[in-house]
This record gives C-alpha cells, structure tokens and sequence, in this order.
C-alpha cells in the first residue's frame, strides 16, 4: 500500500531515511501555521534531534538515475541498515554494482557530538571520510551520497528557526550553517508540523546558490507502520535527478554491534529473513 505525501490522510509512524527521520515523533506540538517564538523553535528542534527509533530496520532499495535529457540509467541495487543507540543514530549501507557484486559499503554515525563517515569500495579497508569529502556519490553516475542518507546538518550547531508554512503539509523551516569553508555551506530544510519528521532539504553554496534539494516522495506501509517508500534527490544545476526506492523492509530487529563497526563493511552483512514487500 502506497501513498503520495500530498495524499496523505492517516497517522503514520515515521521511518525515514537517516537523519532521526526514522523515529517516531516526540516533539512539543504547536498550532498549525501559527508562529513559533525563537524559544519554541528551539525546543521543537531539540525534540526532532531526540527522537529515536522504535526498533533496528533493514531496508532493501533501488536507485534510479534520472537526467534531465535522455534516458534512465539501470538501477542501482543496495541495502541500509538502521538503528539508534544511546544518543547516536547508526546507519549501515551496502551498494551493488550492475553486475549484482558487493561495490560499496559505508557507515554513518551522528548525535548531538559528532558526526562520522567511513566507506569500503570493493571490499577494501574502510577510510573515514574528512568534512571535506561530504557528497562522494553511492555508485558511478550517481547523485546519492552517504550525505543524503545521514544528514548531518540536522545536528549542526548553528541552526535557526526560520518560520512556520505551508507547502504539502504544515512544516517547520530551519537554516543550518556548515562549518566556515565547507559545503555544502548551508542547508535549508522542513520538518513536518505534526509528525516532527523532515520532508525536504536544501543545499546552498558560499554563494547562497542552491545546489540541490532532497525531497520525499512517497510513503507505504509495511505491518501497521507507515515509513518511507521513496526520496528524490536532484542537482539544482543540471536538473538531473536520483530517485531511491525502499522495495522491501525487515522490522523489529535488533542487529548485532558487529553491523555497526567500520572493521565489518570489508565484507557484507547478514542480512534478516523477515523482509516484506513494499
């Protein structure tokens, strides 16, 4: 059963891709569309933060790239696994090349302290990456990056309280500001009203131009929890676009410590035999 977030009418518990956006919502509510007071901003951001997973989830997945003229490339195959672990938020991705073998791993950590990223190509020792390595594509000719599934910039420290709107739904819009002589150097994004989860982010370079928007698409509902089904992620310049698909979905696992170490991404993770179709 699937779902446009347009269409959207039920209470889901939200699951999305990284960033705290799997977690079920517990921040403090507000009036829909009314103004938030800078301090309320800030309390509704510290609820998003703190917002955990109910339980680990493996998610299979495809990517499709989409570019703004010719045809869709072949989609790319991959698994992602996710937990929340004290104050720290866990995920494990692996990527096939088009030949079905193990291509890419890579692991994300971020909490309120830190955020790290290390990845493994071709089952090769796995490198943390520097802040200065944030968009390294999954796969060749891709636009999806660990960064997009992570999303650092929900915890970055300086992070404002931009407004209240409405766009698809009622949501709540922040700027959060990289570290000076990064990039991307700031990220606009909107965390849904009721749900407390986010449901669009944008990049933006030195020269507050914007360099590309991270959208969720689609919703579905596996058991009797809503979680994602799908996220677009496009560059603003060339107007190309990766489509990623969650096709099937394990729940209510807890995975062992292993999954979750940069020693492991040399080799793939088991994987649960409880997968449902999307």
């Amino acid at each position: 059963m699937k779902t446009r977030l347009l269409s959207l009418s039920v209470r889901w518990v939200a699951c999305l891709i990284a960033f705290g956006t799997f977690a079920q919502s517990r921040v403090p509510a507000a009036p829909a569309l009314e103004q938030l007071t800078p301090e309320q901003g800030q309390a509704f951001l510290a609820g998003f933060r703190q917002s955990r997973l109910t339980g680990d989830l493996c998610l299979r997945f495809e990517i499709v790239h989409k570019p703004r003229q010719g045809e869709s490339a072949p989609a790319v195959q991959g698994t992602l696994w996710a937990a929340s672990r004290d104050d720290a938020q866990l995920l494990r991705g692996e990527i096939k090349d088009a030949q079905g073998k193990p291509a890419l791993a890579f692991l994300t950590v971020k909490s309120a302290k830190l955020s790290r990223v290390w990845i493994s190509r071709q089952g090769a020792p796995a490198q943390e990456l520097d802040g200065k390595q944030p968009l390294i594509p999954l796969a060749d000719g891709l636009l999806l990056s660990p960064f997009d599934l992570q999303l650092p910039f929900t915890h970055w420290p300086a992070t404002a309280y931009l407004g209240t709107e409405k766009r698809r739904r009622p949501v709540h819009v922040f700027d959060a500001l990289n570290q000076v002589g990064a990039e991307p150097a700031k990220v606009n994004f909107a965390v849904d009203h009721v749900y407390g989860v986010l449901v669009q982010a944008v990049c933006f370079d030195a020269k507050e131009t914007k360099t590309r928007t991270t959208q969720v698409e689609e919703f579905a509902k596996v058991d009797d929890q809503w979680m994602l089904a799908a996220c677009s992620v496009r560059d603003e310049k060339t107007r190309d676009a990766d489509l990623l698909r969650i096709t099937e979905a394990a729940l209510g696992e807890r995975f062992l410590p292993a999954i979750f170490e940069p020693a492991t991404l040399t080799a793939p993770a088991t994987q649960p035999a409880n997968f449902k179709k999307l």
